[in-house]
């Protein structure tokens, strides 16, 4: 066996001099235990930090009200962190911090329920430098300013604490507050604390997302209560109004005519034989087509003619079939309507294909037509299209006679569908509107 001789100023044990990198020959590297320590406390703020994501995720899954949510989390955080007490603060609209319902470990005598604490706009106070910054600096397990700045609200018993910044993304909710722990704090249980307040930021995010949009759902039923609410006004409205200009024409307005159309002949037949008697038989033939125009008027403004008794198919078909007869327009009819549909819905569809039939009555002068009505999309999609001489669909709103084109639109989007007018001088017009049949 080879000996090795020690130098003759080195006793056993002892460390040679430094070699080349500066440490002494033979002395023992202490790092790999350091790291080991190092790595043994990050693998166990680790486990820490996905624990207090499984909590928040089990405490949020299980639907718990929101002091109980936070009183288990601040109990579960507690025992992370191995802290005394534990405490979610908020900061309000008013920048001043209040504590979320059941933190853990303060008596109920506790003066930290009744705190409300002021942040001050100082970016260098304590407060200011945990929310906005999420900076502290722990000095021995603890802060000393965070300590400092309990016991000056009447905290006592505080021997450490620390702190982070609870944030929901960019927004600032408030900060979690650890107090008291018996080995103090260190940079891993702020880890912890992070990764626990950023995981209830997001589940406080998704609560308030949810509060709204149930805000946002009752309010747009309320939207479609008052849309049936005004359908049905306007339903009622209109046939009350054309039971009136009816009853006027038919009472009155024809009547009238009917008295002149006897004075005329009593005119008529003393004047046989002079000069004015071509004249009395002009105005004769002016009277008749008065009369038939304004009869004509009574039958498409009669709530009789809007009548759904037979179902809107049937009422289509026979609107179609009188356009037929009175001028001579061929129909093509394509109807597939759903069974059930309510009268509200009805009515709209009826008005809209009957307003656009007189458009084309009077101004198209077209030899056909076709009237498509089927469901689509949860309503029902109807074209009336006709071979006529077409317009200019951006002047149709100021050509006297086609406001029943914008009356089409308007009694469209008040059922919460949609209207589209196509046409071109030369080529026909397309009338195609949607309307819901649940309003």
């Amino acid at each position: 066996m080879e000996v090795v001789a020690l130098p003759a100023d080195r006793r056993p044990g002892e460390a040679s001099a430094p070699d080349d990198d500066g440490r002494p020959v033979g002395a023992v590297e202490a790092r790999p235990q350091h790291k080991t320590r190092a790595a043994q406390r990050l693998e166990k703020a680790q486990v820490a930090a996905v624990m207090a994501l499984r909590a928040v995720s089990s405490y949020s899954e299980a639907g718990l009200e929101l002091p109980v949510f936070f009183g288990r989390l601040s109990e579960t955080v507690a025992g992370l962190v191995g802290a005394r007490q534990v405490a979610f603060w908020r900061l309000g609209s008013d920048r001043s911090l209040v504590l979320q319902p059941e933190p853990h470990g303060f008596a109920a005598s506790s003066p930290v329920h009744r705190l409300r604490i002021q942040v001050p706009a100082d970016t260098e106070s304590v407060l200011e430098r945990i929310i906005s910054r999420d900076e502290l600096d722990l000095v021995k397990g603890s802060s000393l300013d965070l300590d400092a700045f309990w016991a000056a609200n009447g905290l006592k018993g505080i021997r450490n604490s620390t702190a982070v910044s609870w944030r929901a993304g960019d927004r600032r909710i408030g900060a979690l507050v650890a107090y008291n722990s018996g080995r103090g704090f260190s940079k891993g249980d702020a880890w912890v604390l992070r990764v626990a307040a950023m995981a209830t930021g997001l589940m406080w995010q998704h609560t308030e997302a949810e509060q709204k949009l149930g805000v946002t759902v009752e309010r747009l039923e309320q939207a479609a209560s008052a849309r049936r609410l005004l359908l049905g006004n306007i339903a009622a409205g209109g046939d009350e109004a054309r039971r009136r200009l009816a009853s006027s024409l038919h009472d009155d307005s024809l009547q009238l005519l009917t008295a002149a159309e006897l004075q005329l002949e009593r005119a008529r037949t003393e004047a046989s034989g002079s000069k004015q008697a071509a004249q009395l038989d002009e105005l004769k033939v002016t009277l008749i087509n008065i009369e038939t125009s304004l009869r004509r008027l009574l039958i498409n403004v009669s709530p009789e003619a809007t009548d759904l008794t037979l179902g809107l198919d049937e009422a289509i078909r026979a609107r179609l079939e009188a356009l037929r007869i009175q001028t001579g327009i061929e129909p093509d009819i394509d109807l597939l309507l759903p069974g059930q549909v309510p009268e509200s819905i009805q009515e709209i569809v009826f008005k809209n294909v009957s307003e656009a039939l007189t458009n084309v009555e009077r101004h198209a002068h077209a030899t056909r037509i076709r009237v498509s009505a089927r469901a689509a999309e949860g309503g029902i999609r109807v074209v009336v299209a006709d071979d006529g001489k077409g317009f200019v669909v951006a002047e149709s709103t100021y050509v006297p006679g086609h406001l029943g084109l914008v009356a089409i639109r308007e009694r469209a989007q008040i059922a919460g569908g949609q209207c589209c007018i196509e046409s071109e001088p030369g080529v026909g017009a397309r009338v195609e509107f949607w309307v819901p049949i649940s309003v």
